[in-house]
């Protein structure tokens, strides 16, 4: 039933979303490159996209429905988890070899950004997370991570611009990609880091809904955000380094990431002072955590916190509190805590709180540390060194699989006729670049579009 959002078309209808989501199963045997692994990845993706059209167009959300009946958020995260902890002990030893053949190692990448998306849209209901159980830790350490991996990401080697102000200590790659991949291997390096610099974006919007709800997802959690992991330190640095956004001091040129499309932008400078969305979900996320009774119950503002905090001062002026009103209160609250010490910004005793284990990582990181060298041999035949004819099989799954044109009609939304600037519906066939209201428009404006067109 539509909920009086826009008619796209449906990637999946109502029986097949079902089926693919009771199909959704955790993969014991790590077979990812598969041919069944590539299955599972196109009904997962085939999924994603579905829910953010079902989001995106106010419509009932029947795959977030379906993924809590069947209870299935907890196998994304399990996946999310699987791929993480396989990038950073399988990657850097697949990465030693000639990657000839390496499109078969991009759809495990994306599988996890597949991943993260689902989570993302469905967590911005607050009874998606309490079904999560304790996967919720799980969900949270993989977002923390990618926090602490957020703050150290600078900009993209593919402008070596010196103007540019680096924001990062070291390279921004994981570790052991740095030491041990060989420089012709760059482009998985290239690949790999682009792919989880997008991750960062989504995995800060699914901390916050995670924040938002922390009161019913148990003290386990506020201990994970407080004691485990320095959170409110975390968001503030991210609000602190900006790692969203450059700035050129020669130039004086400022660039944004946009993570629709992977691509960095330039800005006009008076767009600094403008909040962007992610900027609005790093301060949204402290400000939950600091209004929280239970979190400041548990967390010592010792003077490096506190001194770390009140830097953020500088950043609420009227310009930001306009654009977020509700930063009035973290400005009180960040002016009261200037001038005291102690007292109720500190807890009156050391909580004593039994620390939580992640179980799904706890168990994965088990299963690699028993069969870490068998694992290394059976990818390095899988994804490297197979027959043809199975890389040729995969080639044709990935080909269909990736074919963006599928969903052009229900990914695509209105647009501007180029010729009369009425709202359009049509695009130009050929490069899809042009939209149109009518066919009399589109002939008229041919003469001017095919210089243009396919190029």
């Amino acid at each position: 039933m539509s909920g009086g959002g826009d008619d796209r078309p449906d990637v999946l209808n109502h029986m097949e979303i079902e089926a693919y989501v009771e199909a959704l199963e955790k993969s014991k045997t790590m077979e990812l490159g598969s041919m069944g692994w590539l299955e599972k990845h196109e009904r997962v993706k085939q999924l994603t996209v579905q829910s953010v059209i079902q989001a995106l167009s106010n419509r009932e959300e029947t795959v977030k429905e379906s993924l809590i009946t069947h209870e299935k958020l907890k196998v994304l995260v399990h996946d999310l988890v699987l791929i993480e902890l396989w990038r950073e002990e399988i990657l850097p030893e697949l990465a030693k070899h000639t990657l000839t053949q390496g499109f078969s190692i991009y759809p495990i990448l994306y599988h996890e950004s597949t991943c993260i998306n689902m989570l993302e849209t469905v967590l911005y209901h607050p009874e998606s997370a309490e079904t999560l159980g304790d996967g919720i830790i799980d969900l949270t350490d993989y977002c923390l991570r990618l926090m602490n991996q957020f703050i150290t990401f600078g900009n993209d080697d593919d402008e070596e611009d010196e103007g540019y102000q680096r924001r990062q200590n070291g390279s921004g790659d994981h570790p052991k990609l740095a030491q041990e991949v060989a420089e012709k291997d760059v482009d998985i390096i290239k690949i790999s880091r682009g792919v989880l610099f997008g991750n960062c974006f989504k995995a800060l919007s699914t901390l916050r809904y995670i924040i938002e709800n922390i009161d019913s997802l148990g003290a386990s959690l506020v201990s994970r955000l407080t004691l485990s992991s320095d959170a409110p330190m975390l968001l503030t640095e991210l609000i602190l380094q900006k790692p969203w956004r450059r700035e050129n001091w020669q130039s004086g040129k400022i660039s944004e990431f946009d993570p629709t499309t992977a691509t960095w932008k330039e800005i006009d400078s008076s767009a600094h002072f403008i909040l962007n969305r992610n900027e609005i979900q790093a301060w949204l996320g402290l400000y939950l955590l600091l209004k929280n009774n239970q979190v400041l119950g548990n967390y010592e503002l010792y003077d490096g916190r506190k001194n770390q905090l009140l830097k953020l001062r500088a950043f609420l002026n009227d310009l930001s509190l306009d654009q977020l009103p509700i930063l009035g209160e973290l400005q009180l609250f960040l002016n009261q805590l200037a001038i005291q010490s102690g007292g109720p910004f500190a807890p009156s005793k050391s909580p004593l709180l039994l620390e939580m284990i992640a179980p799904i990582r706890n168990a994965l990181e088990e299963e690699f540390k028993k069969k870490r060298k068998k694992l290394i041999k059976a990818y390095t035949l899988e994804l490297i060194e197979a027959s043809r004819e199975s890389l040729l099989e995969k080639a044709q799954k990935l080909a269909a699989s990736y074919d963006f044109n599928n969903f052009e009609p229900t990914l695509a939304s209105k647009g501007v006729c180029a010729n009369c600037s009425k709202e359009a519906e049509k695009r130009c066939s050929k490069c899809k670049k042009e939209w149109y209201c009518s066919r009399e428009c589109q002939v008229e404006h041919w003469k001017r579009h095919k210089v243009t067109c396919g190029n």
